[in-house]
């Protein structure tokens, strides 16, 4: 007959086998094909996220070393200081370098000899005197630098697979963000350079004037370019440019005064020369209202692929939670192996380690329980305490006011001690009846009598009514604590009669008290 069960659970563990787990296999191997795909997708995008913060800072970094290429060239030609300023600028450029958020994108697109080389010859150029290196060749060495920088830009966006963006809006913004605007600002900052230099000098040659007219052809084409991509952003997303101007309209007003400047130093315009700092100051307002939009648009980008990197995830988790459903309705309906098995379920929860009134531990738990923390506390030096307890005349109670307003008062005082012993290695058990159980370790014995005392003024100050607890009036408990010896042999059972042993005398003393022994 045994036998003959054991052939029976055989069979049914494999019927449950092949009609359950393999078209859970099946199911979760075509599933797990889309699910990566998504997630394969929302870490590209989180890529680009970080990819357009390393560019950001790139930008930031541009401006700066436009600024002291400015400077530099101011004082070359000027007499004024400007040593202070580009002391400053120069320290912010490379403390950009070295900040955490750099350095961690750094070691993610994998740029540390790119970055090491520019900090390197910005370190160099910066140590150059300019009164002691020829104009062209120093303003030629920083406009190098920026083209470095430049490049970074679009080494980060090929890295970060910014430039292989799916989304037409993106892909449109990536570039205005990542190649227009940088070199329109590159070439605003070239013309303020060159420009405010040569009305320093005082003087212009031909071959300096073509290089002038040079740059207001890239500012003017860039500019176009920016436009057009605008238009096309308003057409493919009307929502995400809704309050983005790439280019402000006094954008446009400044270009123009100076190029109608460089136009007077050609001599080919009558006009008033400005003084040089008075152009460096107008072509730098001319790369700062570039700033405003650029913030602007990388916050819109960023945003935009967050949506697109939490839609992945969404997809991915729905695909998640539809394979999780399908996977438990083919559990539900091949139930059959949990009927067969419903008598096991019934053994396994008789051995619930829980009571059901109160929600404490029994004693089989405490029986399981009592050698693990005993050998915890041997082995990191601390002392175990074991208490009994129980509440003073609860059969009165249960005669006066009945067995469900008992069985309120026994889960207040669960909840009592729960909230008393709320260590990690503080246990609460319910022993049976009303008796209850206590296993916790402290520093030493008047810690753990403070702690017996608490949990006594604790439930007393519930005022929980009680007749028949004469003279208190109110629900009480009685508390029997023991020290549990520091002996890996020692046994529970000796310690329990011990405790139950000092209960009895507490109840002997008077009740609502606490005696050791």
């Amino acid at each position: 007959m045994t036998a003959d069960l054991h052939h029976k659970s055989r069979t049914h563990l494999g019927r449950y086998l092949w009609a359950t787990l393999l078209p859970i296999v099946l199911l979760s191997a075509s599933l797990s094909v889309v699910f990566y795909e998504q997630i394969r997708l929302s870490r590209l995008t989180r890529r680009e996220i970080e990819g357009v913060a390393a560019i950001h800072l790139l930008y930031q970094s541009l401006t700066d070393l436009q600024k002291i290429r400015g400077l530099t060239q101011m004082a070359l030609w000027k007499t004024e200081d400007v040593g202070e300023d580009l002391a400053r600028i120069r320290q912010q450029f490379l403390d950009r370098l070295h900040q955490p958020d750099w350095r961690q994108k750094v070691h993610f697109f994998h740029l540390e000899n790119e970055t090491r080389t520019l900090e390197n010859r910005a370190a160099q150029l910066f140590r150059m005197d300019p009164a002691d290196t020829p104009f062209i060749d120093l303003f030629g060495e920083y406009s190098r630098l920026i083209s470095r920088i430049l490049r970074l830009m679009q080494l980060t966006a090929d890295r970060s697979q910014l430039i292989l963006d799916p989304e037409l809006d993106t892909y449109y913004l990536i570039d205005i963000l990542v190649k227009q605007i940088p070199y329109l600002a590159e070439a605003i900052g070239r013309l303020r350079g060159m420009g405010s230099g040569f009305l320093a000098k005082g003087s212009i040659t031909e071959q300096e004037a073509e290089r002038l007219q040079s740059y207001h052809s890239v500012i003017a084409a860039r500019m176009e370019t920016i436009r057009d991509e605008q238009i096309i952003l308003a057409k493919v997303a009307p929502n995400l440019t809704r309050e983005l101007e790439l280019l402000p309209p006094q954008l446009d007003d400044i270009i123009a005064t100076l190029c109608q400047q460089c136009r007077v130093m050609e001599g080919k315009e009558p006009g008033t020369r400005m003084e040089p700092r008075d152009f460096f100051l107008l072509a730098t307002q001319a790369i700062d209202q570039l700033a405003p939009p650029y913030r602007e648009g990388i916050f819109l980008l960023k945003s935009r692929l967050r949506q697109r990197q939490n839609h992945h995830l969404w997809q991915g988790g729905v695909i998640f939670c539809g394979s999780a459903i399908a996977i438990l309705l083919m559990l539900y309906f091949n139930r059959s192996f949990y009927i067969r098995n419903l008598r096991l379920q019934e053994q396994l929860s008789e051995l619930s380690v829980t009571d059901q009134l109160t929600g404490l531990h029994n004693r089989r738990h405490l029986l399981a329980v009592f050698p693990r923390q005993l050998r915890h506390a041997l082995r990191h030096r601390e002392h175990l305490f074991l208490g009994f307890l129980d509440v003073d005349h609860f059969k009165r109670y249960n005669d006066i006011y009945g067995h469900t307003e008992g069985d309120q008062v026994l889960q207040q005082i669960a909840t009592t001690m729960n909230s008393i012993l709320r260590r990690a290695g503080d246990y609460c058990f319910r022993i049976g009846g009303e008796e209850f159980c206590i296993l916790f370790t402290e520093e030493n014995m008047e810690k753990a009598m403070e702690l017996a005392e608490r949990l006594r003024h604790a439930l007393e100050q519930q005022r929980i009514p009680h007749e028949g607890n004469i003279p208190w009036g109110i629900v009480t408990i009685s508390l029997g604590l023991v020290k549990v010896p520091d002996e890996p042999g020692c046994r529970l059972e000796e310690l329990m009669s011990r405790a139950d042993q000092a209960l009895y005398t507490a109840k002997e003393k008077g009740r609502n008290r606490y005696e050791t022994g």
